[in-house]
């Protein structure tokens, strides 16, 4: 009696350290798993999922906005795939490629991610290829337009091929629609004189993939590159460049800013020493709070724009605005639901051919029915469809698969001005 007394105690004690030993890490750092609606059942199947989300730094807010974004998806599909239930790992990635390398492997290797979705910055999605290679864990949808990632793939595509499908483009397409709007204003007359460009950025990743793409395209197109320098991220004493840039003689100035209040004190200072150029600003609306933060300092600008499919862009904003409590932007929150819900419907896929969801599965799937091709996502808010092609990690660009417009700040609102088919008001220079 008193041995059967003993093993039943052991047993327990074994059980014990078992759940101990798979309990919410995230104290250490490297991620945190959502209790909400994610605990399995006792005997049911779990698919770890490590969420990329920039929780500090200067991509804080947009990391807050990945994280709500996720859990809606995740609410939409009650945190089920067939018989699995997929418990995600919240990590913060900040906005220091070493430290956001450093969080993903520990989200792997000490909380047990068996797949990685979401993500934001280039140079954050550089070193986390490295990451995901070394443990040959799939990463599926990153964001990321820096040109330095698809090179890296396509360097070597074997052993980066774990990192699969990119959710946006390079950069060189939207370039070329800068290009073409202005073009338009020369030839109508509403931009005259000599056809000079100021080209500026964060000095970052992303920074010189916008920049170098305007030099190029806008080159090619006969414009003088009269001014083409890049500054910290964060800064926000601008006078001195944009005094430069005055003093250049340019008409039109182009670049990026990553960080919504850089962004807001470039504008604000460009009004104040009385920079008479067209400006644009890309990325500006990824931001939803860009009007508080600018004023009538973005009046006029000029800044690439997704727009929702259909009615469920609305329905989902309003929805995130119950949830967390401010409001969505369709460029960062609206892209970031959007990615999740491909990321889960990819799985669910998986889960369809295979009958079961782990690392390895998720790898074939994605490396021979995302990667090549063959599985298009269609149920997206944002855009018509993404679809990608073999050797190509970033998607399919084209009226029929992934278009961003341009817009223009006009009377304090972001409006459609470009291409012509698809303006909602003409541009003002």
């Amino acid at each position: 009696m008193k041995k059967a007394i003993s093993l039943a105690m052991a047993a327990l004690m074994t059980m014990s350290v078992v759940m101990t030993g798979c309990g919410n890490s995230g104290a250490n750092g490297s991620g945190s798993e959502s209790s909400s609606g994610a605990e399995a059942a006792s005997g049911d199947k779990v698919l770890k999922v490590a969420v990329g989300c920039n929780l500090t730094g200067t991509g804080a807010k947009a990391g807050a906005g990945f994280q709500t974004a996720t859990e809606m998806a995740l609410e939409d599909i009650d945190y089920k795939i067939g018989d699995y239930t997929i418990k995600p790992i919240y990590v913060d990635l900040t906005d220091d490629p070493e430290k956001g390398a450093l969080a993903l492997e520990q989200s792997i290797v000490k909380d047990g991610a068996q797949v990685c979705m979401q993500g934001w910055f280039t140079t954050i999605a550089l070193t986390s290829m490295d990451v995901v290679a070394k443990y040959k864990v799939p990463y599926l949808f990153n964001y990321g337009a820096g040109v330095a990632i698809d090179e890296k793939y396509e360097a070597d595509p074997e052993y980066y091929s774990y990192y699969i499908a990119k959710t946006f483009p390079t950069t060189d397409f939207i370039a070329e629609e800068y290009r073409d709007i202005i073009d338009a204003a020369f030839e109508n007359g509403s931009i005259t004189g000599d056809k000079k460009i100021a080209i500026y950025g964060e000095d970052t990743d992303w920074g010189h993939s916008i920049g170098s793409n305007f030099e190029k395209y806008f080159g090619e197109a006969g414009y003088d590159i009269v001014y083409d320098e890049y500054f910290q991220a964060g800064t926000t004493d601008f006078y001195a460049i944009l005094s430069k840039i005055k003093e250049s003689g340019a008409n039109v100035v182009g670049g990026t800013i990553n960080t919504p209040a850089t962004a807001a004190a470039f504008l604000k200072q460009a009004k104040e020493i009385g920079l008479d150029a067209q400006i644009i600003c890309h990325s500006l609306n990824e931001n939803a709070d860009w009007q508080s933060l600018c004023g009538d300092a973005a009046e006029g600008v000029l800044d690439m724009m997704a727009v929702y499919v259909d009615d469920r862009g609305a329905e989902f904003e309003k929805a995130f605005k119950e949830k967390a409590g401010y409001d969505a932007s369709i460029a960062c929150e609206g892209v970031a639901y959007d990615c999740a819900k491909m990321t889960f419907a990819a799985l669910q896929a998986c889960y369809d051919e295979y009958g079961v969801l782990d690392t390895d599965t998720v790898y074939k799937f994605g490396s021979e029915e995302i990667a090549t091709g063959k599985w298009v996502y269609d149920d997206s808010i944002t855009q018509t469809c993404y679809k990608w092609e073999e050797g190509k990690i970033s998607p399919v660009v084209g009226e029929d698969a992934f278009y961003n417009c341009l817009a223009q700040v006009q009377d304090g609102e972001m409006v459609v001005v470009w291409p012509e088919n698809r303006a909602k008001a003409e541009a003002k220079f």
